[in-house]
């Protein structure tokens, strides 16, 4: 009984098998000499072309070989066969044994492919070094800034820091340090992308930043903020703070809409004009002298010396800077989603069956978006919701040790569907400079 409702369970799920929109075809080789090329290239075209939750049935024998050999040799001679196509898939795009398997037809069987549902995952590690890390010794009960190498600047309020088991911190230096990531040249070396949630981002940069007392880790207090002045070339005024936290090998960033990056126009004061009717005195021993800005220019100091001029020129250079407020170390960045109605997917296939990292570098944007791996190929990497009509840099690389892959390709998004990278080998340092070069302009 169980022997005869094991056979009927067969029967039935099989031609629910059958029952869908599978696909079939033929492969013909010698099971000695194995797979050809063009095997290879079937048999890798057949399962990059299969949706996801479908099968693929292989006619393993050819009408010559079904008409010279007898149910019992095709039997055989089809399992010979299957061996080398389902180590080719296992070998080359990680298909599981229970997703293949032979299924008896009228005169010999017939091997079918299963195709599981796709896991996308991030691909690359984020990246701290050493050479990047800025480290300043700080008196956290000082009002005092810490100015960064790309001329960011942070103000802590006084006494904001404790130890992680609630200690304040006060009157004593501590260290505090920084990497920041204001291009995208740092962002790629980094591994750091501009995403939230799966949706794009335009960044205005990026922060790591870590204190420590005496080798102790600290962390704000409750309630304290801490400002950043971000100097930029554009402005928006829906930027925001954003939190990072890792997640899938990079770093998901969250919004926080209760702390919204203020612009701050650095040339604001070109636009005051002195006032006819303000006076503006200047005290000078026991004497007050007065002018205005009809006798400014004359008025003068000793040998011939403009005062004023000596602590202000309306030369100097303004600067514009976004003000931003933050209630954490660790990630943050100043950010804001990257609206558009027109999107469009994309498919990278690389030359490699090594793990990549694969990144979109926006020319026009300040954006570098990650492509995902798909667990069905070891060769290919996909991408969702980008920007129409961009025009992207996409990088495929890996660096270990003092060695690196490398590929790229300009393309314009949505003009193909699918996109093909070659790779070439270099050096850690050529790899930086090559990525520098190719993205100088």
């Amino acid at each position: 009984m169980k022997q005869l409702l094991s056979i009927i369970s067969a029967i039935l799920f099989f031609n629910s098998i059958s029952a869908q929109s599978s696909n079939k075809s033929t492969l013909t080789f010698n099971p000695t000499k194995g797979l050809g090329a063009k095997n290879m290239i079937d048999l890798n075209d057949v399962y990059h072309d299969m949706n996801d939750l479908k099968y693929h049935c292989f006619h393993l024998v050819s009408e010559q070989e079904q008409s010279r050999f007898q149910p019992q040799k095709l039997a055989r001679l089809v399992r010979e066969k299957s061996i080398k196509v389902m180590d080719y898939y296992k070998e080359n795009h990680q298909v599981k044994t229970e997703h293949m398997f032979l299924k008896y037809n009228a005169k010999y069987p017939i091997l079918w492919l299963h195709k599981p549902t796709s896991i996308l995952a991030a691909s690359g590690e984020i990246t701290l070094d050493e050479e990047s890390k800025q480290c300043f010794s700080f008196n956290p009960s000082i009002d005092e800034a810490i100015i960064t190498a790309k001329g960011n600047t942070f103000y802590f309020p006084p006494n904001a820091f404790e130890t992680t088991t609630g200690v304040s911190i006060q009157n004593k230096n501590i260290n505090i340090c920084i990497w920041e990531f204001t291009d995208k040249k740092s962002l790629v070396y980094s591994g750091l992308t501009t995403e939230a949630n799966g949706k794009m981002l335009e960044t205005g940069g990026s922060f790591y930043i870590t204190a420590f007392y005496d080798d102790k880790e600290l962390r704000l207090k409750k309630g304290e903020l801490y400002t950043v002045e971000m100097p930029f070339e554009k402005s928006y005024d829906d930027m925001f703070t954003y939190y990072g936290s890792k997640k899938d090998g990079i770093i998901d960033w969250i919004v926080n809409k209760n702390e919204p990056a203020m612009v701050v126009g650095g040339n604001n004061l070109a636009n005051y004009q002195l006032d006819e009717t303000v006076e503006i005195k200047i005290e000078e021993k026991d004497s007050e002298i007065t002018f205005s800005s009809e006798n400014y220019n004359e008025w003068k100091g000793e040998e011939g010396e403009a005062i004023l001029d000596g602590s202000w020129s309306e030369n100097e250079e303004a600067v514009n800077f976004y003000e931003l407020s933050a209630g954490k170390l660790g990630w943050i960045n100043c950010d804001r989603f990257y609206e558009t109605k027109n999107t469009s997917p994309l498919i990278v296939r690389v030359n490699s069956a090594d793990e990549m990292v694969v990144r979109l570098v926006f020319r026009n944007i300040n954006s570098v978006l990650p492509v995902y791996a798909n667990s069905n190929h070891k060769d290919q990497y996909e991408a969702a919701g980008i920007p129409t009509g961009e025009k992207v840099l996409l990088l495929a690389y890996s660096v270990k040790d003092n060695n690196a892959i490398l590929g790229y390709k300009e393309i314009v998004i949505g003009e193909n569907k699918v996109e093909n990278i070659a790779l070439n080998t270099l050096t850690k340092a050529r790899f930086k400079g090559a990525v520098s070069e190719l993205l100088s302009y």
